[in-house]
């Protein structure tokens, strides 16, 4: 027979504690792995409401396409405004140059035979007009030999209105130039002739005076 001790319990109850302690135990056990089981799944091993959508990978390659565009794109515009702009930054306008045609005078020369000029002799020389008047004569125009109302040292040729360009090609004729060439009406050249001469010289577009100078001969 057992003796009882102080510790024993004659109903068996230090037995059924001990049971339940343990099991008690095993039950905090299973219920810490499973809150640390939900922790290490809510932080990411199962996955978690933040998580983003896997998308096509991005190795850089991207960026520097938009970032080249839109440096082009910079560069295009801001040649665009360099053009349109001046340095202070101010717009300015493009000179418009227009084109000009200069009038280049029409020089009319009639045929000689249609032009009447007489040489007057304002010299001491004689015949002096009469050598003249017939190189003009050689030349196609219609002349007269007369003598000069005055004489003269100067030797010049007057036309009318219209015939600037005959007389010149008269004076080139005798050997002058067009700086002797003077504009005269019809009664002035008339009058450069003597009195008695007159009527032989109406109608006439030119009158050759010479002069003692020798510039038309």
């Amino acid at each position: 027979m057992t003796a009882s001790g102080r510790y024993a319990s004659p109903d068996s109850s230090f037995g059924r504690s001990t049971g339940n302690a343990a099991a008690r135990g095993g039950a905090l056990i299973a219920i810490a792995v499973l809150i640390g089981f939900l922790l290490l799944w809510k932080g990411g091993v199962g996955g978690s409401d933040s998580a983003v959508e896997a998308g096509p990978i991005d190795n850089g390659t991207s960026e520097s396409t938009d970032d080249q565009g839109g440096d082009a794109a910079d560069e295009g515009a801001g040649d665009e405004v360099a053009s349109d702009t001046g340095e202070d930054g101010t717009e300015t306008e493009e000179p418009v140059v227009e084109e000009t045609t200069e009038t280049v005078p029409v020089v009319v020369t009639r045929p000689p035979g249609e032009v009447r000029a007489a040489v007057a002799n304002g010299t001491n020389t004689a015949g002096l007009a009469g050598a003249r008047s017939g190189e003009l004569a050689t030349a196609g125009y219609v002349t007269a030999a007369v003598n000069a109302f005055n004489d003269t040292a100067v030797s010049n040729v007057y036309y009318i209105d219209g015939y600037g360009s005959d007389a010149e090609q008269v004076a080139i004729v005798l050997g002058g130039t067009a700086a002797v060439l003077r504009p005269a009406t019809a009664e002035e050249i008339t009058g450069l002739v003597a009195e008695s001469n007159r009527p032989d010289v109406e109608g006439f577009h030119i009158v050759v005076v010479l002069g003692t100078d020798g510039v038309l001969g």
